[in-house]
């Protein structure tokens, strides 16, 4: 009788604790993190690189 209690409380509760998760937050890239995104890969100077991957960082700051 005490099992039957036992898990007829504790099943809900489980249920219950596993459908509280909140979905993640979506993360908008901004313009500056996308372009900087996009040129990566592409053969320019590395300070042309370092230029974006900071305009990138400063736009997120925002």
């Amino acid at each position: 009788m005490k099992i039957k209690l036992l898990l007829s409380l504790a099943l809900p509760l489980v249920i219950i604790a596993c459908s509280e998760k909140k979905p993640p937050q979506p993360h908008e890239e901004t313009p500056a993190c996308r372009n900087y995104r996009m040129m990566m890969t592409a053969p320019i100077p590395p300070d042309v690189h370092n230029r974006l991957k900071l305009a990138c960082e400063a736009s997120m700051a925002e």
